[in-house]
């Protein structure tokens, strides 16, 4: 799984379907609903590139000179430049999304990786990210003012960060209890009130949890999400939960109702014979995946090559 973000909760999808007054014993339907909105999830990730809507934590891997990026019209052709030899332009497409400055850039001389420099990000130091404004950010490229340059050949950029479109939270509650073991999976939450559900995605310090399961103050979690580490907390710790774009959530929401009213139905297509029959109306999850169009028209590339 690319990340442990579920883009909607299954106290909101209840509430999605049948408003505040939904019936007691869907408890009973708590993993079914959790699970058709993980998948979702995953295919509202697919659609929009593989790219997340929340932060999670990883190290990605770039060829510069060879592969994809050879293609690409503002890259050297091979008769004009020699990739064993000489750098690469400064002009690297993220293929993802970066909420924040990278926490390392490093760029090495060659495939053999035998010496490497740390790159800064700045005007006056080494990178600048694309666009300039704000994040989610998906172009690195060299500073005017560098003496650095990135070269040729096979992972010959590694770019550790943040990524994901956005890293909103808001706090919902208090930590009643420590939690003094990196592998317990029990979080009692200090008010009853709090919104938190299951699937939600909370953080503790800077530790993700995906909330598995909900029984009154009692979260059952998956501890260190998206790249996260566990850590123990002290009593009284702060829990925020993850906040998503709202086209993004009422997405979730729609194209789990589309399957959970397909597995409802069964999976016949043409109900009834002869004159009576009708035929159910066919998945909407193509023309709801539409409603995300915008994200994909995030340019790869913008600005001055150079």
């Amino acid at each position: 799984m690319r990340s442990k973000h579920v883009y909607a909760n299954v106290d909101l999808f209840k509430d999605y379907l049948a408003g505040d007054s939904f019936a007691g014993d869907w408890d009973d339907d708590s993993i079914v609903i959790r699970n058709l909105l993980e998948s979702a999830s995953r295919a509202i990730e697919s659609y929009v590139g593989n790219r997340s809507f929340a932060p999670f934590k990883a190290t990605r891997e770039y060829d510069l000179g060879r592969g994809e990026l050879r293609k690409r019209s503002e890259f050297p052709r091979t008769a004009e430049y020699s990739l064993a030899t000489d750098p690469v332009l400064g002009v690297v497409p993220l293929s993802d999304w970066l909420t924040a400055a990278p926490t390392t850039v490093t760029a090495y001389d060659a495939s053999a990786r035998d010496t490497s420099t740390v790159l800064t990000e700045g005007l006056s130091n080494d990178y600048l990210l694309e666009p300039y404004a704000q994040a989610p950010y998906h172009t690195l490229k060299l500073s005017e003012n560098t003496v650095e340059n990135l070269s040729a050949g096979q992972k010959t950029l590694t770019i550790l960060g943040q990524w994901g479109w956005q890293n909103d939270t808001i706090s919902e509650t208090t930590q009643n209890g420590a939690i003094s073991s990196t592998t317990a999976t029990a979080v009692t939450m200090a008010s009853a009130s709090a919104s938190v559900y299951i699937g939600d995605t909370i953080l503790l310090g800077t530790e993700q949890m995906y909330v598995s399961a909900k029984s009154g103050v009692n979260l059952t979690v998956i501890r260190g999400v998206n790249g996260t580490t566990a850590a123990t907390h002290s009593d009284g710790a702060s829990i925020s939960r993850y906040l998503y774009p709202s086209d993004v959530s009422e997405a979730c929401l729609a194209i789990a109702r589309d399957s959970f009213r397909s597995r409802e139905a069964g999976t016949t297509a043409i109900i009834g014979t002869g004159g009576a029959a009708i035929t159910r109306p066919g998945s909407e999850v193509r023309a709801i995946l539409r409603m995300l169009n915008n994200y994909n028209q995030t340019r790869d590339l913008s600005g001055v090559y150079f």
